[in-house]
């Protein structure tokens, strides 16, 4: 994959400043995607002749989303921000959502690439989430936020298809929630449809046991009003009085929405899902058949477009909701649980953003150092400049692969059988758990997964601005360049799908909760299998030990000692000062799954700069001890320089 993947050293254009940067664009912009983690990522978990199947399209996408024509759309899409147009000539409330070309052509080719749609492609199988999310990967720096509708519309399927699985679902539903669906994951852009997800509202924030939306059941229809949305389908018998404060994608097709069915003291207020189509046809144009259909909005109106930070052409807005009609999704009272099935899938989409900007940002500073030079001294051969960005790399691969180690428990978890085209034993991995396993552990790792890559997302950015100096700090005109867009659009990841003390106290809940035991359960099977392995393979007779396995004996007993303490904490502690020390448990649990990530890569191959990685982010207290010796600072600076630029000597492997 020679846009993400390349092997080949690019060497440093001639330069006295900084322009070199820009002059040498073409050489550039191939280092954007000299990512040596991301085809490590890909070994670790797709079977080689799916790869080699694969690895065409990749390559070819990979170079598509750094194309002038992509590129150009971005520009127009950060120009131009979306805006609204509420009133008509004649002062008729239209509440017209106007977006940019750039806007609507990358959400197209989201569509047609698959964004979300390969998702649900049977022909791979498991693989499926892992082909559908290395593209995303790859797509994140380019597509001017519609990943932001992509999660939601993924979601948003899944739940419908659930759903659809569902023999007690009626026949008027199936029908209007299977043309949903299809929609949805539908790769024609002239037929797909994207969908928002409304559950914020003033009083509550993420909170939604204090959601105000009201949801009465009226199945009937008063003669001047709309009963068909604009697909020919009968409206729903729910009517929705409410506001929604937060709400994303505006410009979709369907929304998926919480509101209250109960207002019974006694019982709480029952929070119930909704499956909402955006437009319905107008009563006018129902009633006259010979002038043709007009579409107006489901009883909503835009109150107005949010100012952000960032995700500048993502429309944002306020929302009121009267007699929206809808159709209830799941049964009254279920609306949290049935919800859940969105968030959790939008947090892997969360996870998957968070490193595909990173891994943009980190492109765009290792092709600088190579150009950049300071008192005649190119950056690349400045050891300060590259340990700092070592650093914020070995976090970056930490981090991508537990993100694709839950993408790859997502497939795992929704399609247990591979592939018939693909053999069993090419599926067969030491880091999958049982399908019942993955299910706990999934639920588990999930919060951490979207908060840890948020904040290492959030800070490693700042560091490749800073790498760049004045340039990084610019919102340039050049789209493939700029990290501040990046870094301002990353800010809401630690935010959006729920901030990181709301994802920590979640993972408190998940593992104290009325199935904790199950959570850790199969995470304590996990993670204890491959700890015994791994003693197994330092336990052998070595004869003359050589200093690798003395190393890795190391990790092993510093791992073992981490989890037991960890679960002896968990379990013998109590729920109120798990909760109070909750965000410490999150990122312990965090350091302990990256770094059985990180070792199970590097035994794949035995690659010796995975063995540096994995000592880096496992013995994080040795690895930062000032060096004493110029000869420290020499070996040091030697695998800084590897682990960010690679090396010609490929051929030398570590030993175990």
């Amino acid at each position: 994959m020679a846009s993400q993947s390349n092997h080949e050293t690019i060497k440093p254009v001639p330069s006295s400043s900084t322009a070199g940067f820009f002059q040498s664009r073409p050489e550039v912009l191939n280092q954007f995607h000299d990512d040596k983690a991301f085809r490590r990522v890909v070994a670790l978990h797709l079977p080689l002749e799916l790869f080699e199947t694969l690895e065409d399209s990749l390559d070819r996408f990979g170079s598509l989303v750094l194309s002038p024509a992509v590129l150009s759309s971005i520009l127009d899409a950060e120009a131009n921000p979306p805006y609204l147009q509420t009133w008509d000539t004649f002062g008729v409330r239209q509440d017209k959502l106007v977006t940019p070309a750039g806007w609507r052509e990358l959400q197209a080719l989201g569509i047609r690439e698959g964004i979300v749609g390969l998702g649900y492609d049977e022909n791979f199988g498991r693989f499926a989430r892992l082909y559908q999310f290395l593209k995303y990967h790859l797509w994140s720096g380019s597509c001017a936020n519609v990943t932001c509708p992509s999660a939601m519309t993924d979601g948003a399927a899944r739940l419908l298809k659930n759903q659809l699985d569902n023999p007690g679902v009626g026949e008027t539903e199936r029908k209007i929630f299977e043309d949903a669906y299809n929609r949805l994951i539908s790769r024609d852009p002239e037929r797909a449809w994207t969908s928002g997800q409304w559950m914020t509202e003033r009083i509550g924030g993420s909170d939604v046991r204090n959601t105000e939306t009201l949801a009465r059941y009226q199945p009937s229809f008063s003669a001047d009003e709309s009963s068909q949305d604009t697909e020919g389908h009968s409206l729903g018998p729910w009517a929705i009085d409410g506001f929604k404060w937060f709400s994303s994608a505006t410009d979709s097709n369907m929304s998926v929405l919480l509101a209250r069915t109960s207002s019974d003291s006694a019982k709480g207020a029952q929070i119930s899902a909704f499956f909402a189509p955006m437009r319905r046809t107008s009563p006018s144009s129902a009633a006259n058949k010979t002038a043709g259909q007009v579409a107006e909005l489901n009883g909503i109106q835009i109150q107005r477009l949010k100012s952000k930070l960032g995700t500048r052409p993502l429309p944002t807005a306020e929302l009121v909701l009267r007699n929206t009609r809808a159709w209830m999704i799941g049964r009254p009272g279920q609306g949290t649980k049935e919800i859940s099935t969105i968030l959790n899938i939008s947090r892997v989409h969360n996870a998957v953003t968070a490193m595909g900007y990173l891994g943009r940002g980190l492109g765009i500073s290792r092709a600088f150092a190579k150009v950049r030079k300071i008192g005649g001294k190119l950056l690349i051969e400045t050891p300060v400049h590259v340990r700092t960005m070592a650093d914020v790399h070995v976090q970056y691969r930490a981090h991508l692969h537990l993100t694709f180690f839950v993408v790859a428990l997502l497939g795992l978890v929704e399609r247990p059988s591979p592939p018939s085209s693909i053999a069993q034993s090419s599926v067969t991995s030491r880091l999958m758990p049982d399908p019942h396993g993955a299910v706990q552990i999934l639920r588990t790792i999930t919060p951490l997964t979207k908060a840890c890559t948020a904040l290492i997302s959030i800070s490693g950015l700042q560091a490749c601005m800073e790498s760049l100096g004045g340039i990084g700090y610019l919102e340039n005109l050049d789209a493939e360049l700029n990290i501040a867009r990046l870094y301002r659009d990353a800010n809401v990841l630690s935010i959006w799908e729920g901030t990181t003390n709301v994802l920590a106290d979640d993972l408190i809940r998940v593992l104290k909760g009325r199935a904790g035991e199950k959570a850790t359960g199969a995470l304590d099977s996990w993670i204890d299998q491959l700890l015994y392995e791994w003693s197994g393979l330092v336990n052998q007779p070595q004869g003359d030990e050589n200093l690798q396995v003395a190393e890795f004996r190391k990790w092993v007993t510093v791992l073992q000692n981490a989890w037991s303490d960890f679960k002896t904490f968990v379990t013998r502690t109590e729920e109120q000062v798990l909760k109070y020390r909750s965000r410490y448990l999150l990122e312990q649990l965090n350091w302990i799954i990256c770094s059985i990530l990180l070792v199970e890569d590097f035994r794949k191959d035995e690659d010796q700069i995975a063995a540096e990685v994995a000592r880096r982010w496992i013995l994080k207290s040795e690895s930062n001890v000032h060096a004493e010796t110029a000869q420290d600072v020499g070996k040091q600076s030697y695998w800084d320089k590897v682990i960010v630029f690679g090396r010609d000597d490929q051929g030398i492997t570590a030993k175990l």
